[in-house]
């Protein structure tokens, strides 16, 4: 696990030593170490300046997190940097809320300049991202930002998904590969394009979790 703290600029990197299940019979010596080792760095996450995070982290892999603002990871946050870097960055004012259960596949990214607002199990695929800042404007006088961006409870993104700013994803809904999502998206929907539009509705049981 590879942790990575500062900037959109200054970076923690947290080294990938994953927790290692034993083969029939009691682990190996070089298997405790490992597994020391991982405990050892899953504890550095509580140490990263402006970042809360709640139990049971699991990284393997790199991610890097850049925190200048305030973000709050609750329970089960797990990222997979092993192919490419996991990512978080949080501006110097900025807010970023993620609820429990959050999973980043290699190469998401996660960047606030304002506010993000992720709910709890939510799943991002490789090279996947949610913004809530265009960084440049678009022609003279474009607005960079259109509020916060939230992704709600037990939403999928596929596999290179960008959510742009200021746009909200429903409940349950899934966005299929490849897609930017530059409107809302309502719950319970498979949605996909560019610009991301609604294909068909999802039956999506109550109290289900995505997993």
């Amino acid at each position: 696990m590879t942790l990575a703290s500062g900037s959109l600029h200054p970076v923690t990197e947290i080294p990938d030593s994953p927790i290692v299940a034993p083969r029939g019979g009691p682990p190996s010596t070089t298997d405790r170490i490992r597994n020391a080792l991982a405990l050892v760095r899953a504890l550095r996450l509580r140490f990263v300046r402006n970042l809360t995070i709640g139990a049971g982290a699991e990284i393997r892999g790199v991610l890097q997190l850049s925190i200048l603002g305030t973000a709050t990871i609750a329970n089960a946050f797990g990222a997979d940097g092993r192919h490419l870097p996991a990512r978080i960055s949080v501006g110097k004012t900025a807010t970023l809320n993620i609820g429990d259960n959050l999973y980043m596949n290699s190469g998401a990214t996660i960047t606030a300049w304002h506010e993000i607002r992720i709910g709890n199990n939510v799943m991002m695929a490789p090279a996947s991202t949610i913004m809530d800042d265009n960084r440049h404007e678009v022609e003279p006088g474009s607005p960079l930002s259109d509020g916060p961006t939230v992704i709600e409870d037990n939403v999928w993104l596929g596999r290179n998904v960008v959510v742009l700013p200021g746009v909200t994803i429903g409940a349950g809904s899934v966005i299929a590969a490849n897609s930017v999502v530059a409107k809302n998206i309502p719950s319970s929907v498979l949605a996909g394009g560019s610009p991301a539009k609604v294909i068909r509705p999802l039956d999506i049981p109550a109290g289900w979790r995505r997993t």
